[in-house]
């Protein structure tokens, strides 16, 4: 319950920063307050979806999304994959053709491969952020990108795409998790 609370409290500190990051893909606008499934809230998911939304400086899907951790891979995914977006559009399931306010039943879903435990999302906060993130593009209607380091990238090979709001957050998630000096 005390990670519970510290985790809103630091949410709602890194969401009322002034500090900004322009992303070249998106005109930024207000953020508004999103509705997340309760496994949002769970720490460090919601920290990091906060983050998403702050970062790209808006709410996809009406506010309605659902990050959900730890979850097992779809049938026909490839093992690798790390985290995946899931949604209805105007086009059909999963068509980010489609123009994104049509997008409906916005899930974020994280491997459990990757991921297994909140302790784990913590110990590799920057990728997991960073996932998050790039998650949370494509509800918006954001492609991969060929661009290195930028956040679309359909490939992380480093953490040079990690977004600077991710990276801020990073000691205080290891503060939090009792990770500070570990590395």
């Amino acid at each position: 319950m005390t990670r519970l609370l510290l985790s809103s409290c630091l949410a709602a500190v890194l969401l009322t920063s002034t500090a900004d990051e322009a992303h070249p893909h998106v005109q930024r606008t207000a953020a508004r307050p999103s509705r997340h499934s309760q496994s949002a809230g769970a720490y460090p998911a919601g920290l990091a979806t906060g983050l998403a939304e702050r970062y790209w400086g808006t709410v996809p899907c009406g506010g309605h999304v659902s990050v959900q951790a730890s979850q097992p891979l779809a049938v026909g995914m490839d093992a690798t994959t790390d985290g995946w977006a899931t949604l209805e559009s105007s086009l059909g399931p999963n068509d980010l053709n489609a123009p994104a306010a049509s997008y409906t039943a916005c899930t974020i879903s994280l491997a459990r491969w990757q991921w297994p435990t909140r302790q784990q999302q913590a110990d590799d906060w920057n990728m997991f952020c960073l996932t998050v993130v790039h998650e949370m593009g494509h509800l918006l209607g954001h492609l991969h990108s060929a661009a290195p380091g930028d956040v679309m990238a359909a490939v992380f090979t480093d953490e040079s795409s990690v977004p600077r709001v991710c990276r801020q957050a990073r000691s205080r998630v290891e503060a939090s998790a009792g990770l500070a000096g570990r590395r």
